[in-house]
């Protein structure tokens, strides 16, 4: 649980700008008229792409977008090897993520309706972070992550698979995604179904920054976890 507050804390900086430009986006919608409109547009250019236009955008966002700021703001604009197997490994990651997460928004519509009153988003928040986080999503990037890390060994990867797993990978994974990711879907329940995936997509980009964040709090990996670092 350490590990997951400290990676949290860390960059609690950047997740609060994110989450205040994921807010701003809300109030621009509803406030200001030719900012939806705008919004608005974009959201159905993508929704007409459906599923795959959702998963190729969230995989340059966690991918390419994310790398690229790892590079200009804290590398000082060198490019490694490294920095291009990171790009690649995580258009693939985000990209099989962004799928089911498209499909995934469009079910709790389905679910439980469309709205901003509170009997819709709280389950819709609920469900999202209790239930499919903890079931899906978090287990997903952490088996992802260190799998690059032991070079794309299964049967490393196999070894490992035990309650250890789950206290030192998953679960500061889950806290940092909590910290990040409940205002943040609760920002983008906020919005209507359309603009949802858009929402999630921006802040995918700086998830894609948090996630070796955690892996930096994993002192046995030192060597590893500057694989995913570069």
């Amino acid at each position: 649980m350490r590990k997951g507050v400290v990676a949290a804390w860390q960059n609690l900086v950047p997740m609060l700008v994110l989450q205040a430009a994921m807010a701003a986006m809300v109030v621009i919608y509803y406030f200001w008229p030719a900012g939806s409109v705008v919004l608005a547009r974009y959201a159905a250019w993508q929704h007409s792409g459906g599923v795959l236009v959702a998963a190729l955008a969230t995989a340059v966002a966690g991918g390419v977008l994310s790398e690229l700021s790892l590079v200009y703001f804290r590398d000082g604009g060198r490019w490694t090897a490294g920095h291009l197997e990171n790009m690649g490994f995580r258009l693939v990651m985000f990209f099989i993520s962004g799928s089911i997460v498209y499909e995934f928004y469009g079910w709790q519509t389905v679910w439980f309706g469309e709205g901003t009153d509170w009997s819709i988003l709280v389950p819709k928040i609920l469900v999202d972070q209790f239930i499919f986080t903890v079931v899906w999503a978090t287990p997903y990037q952490a088996l992802m992550t260190r799998c690059q890390i032991l070079r794309y060994s299964g049967r490393r990867l196999w070894q490992e698979l035990n309650w250890d797993f789950l206290a030192e990978r998953v679960l500061p994974l889950l806290i940092t995604g909590w910290v990040f990711w409940i205002p943040g879907v609760t920002i983008i329940y906020s919005m209507p179904s359309n603009l949802q995936a858009p929402l999630f997509i921006f802040g995918t980009a700086i998830w894609g920054l948090l996630l070796p964040a955690v892996a930096r709090q994993d002192g046995s990996a030192t060597g590893a976890s500057e694989v995913v670092l570069a």
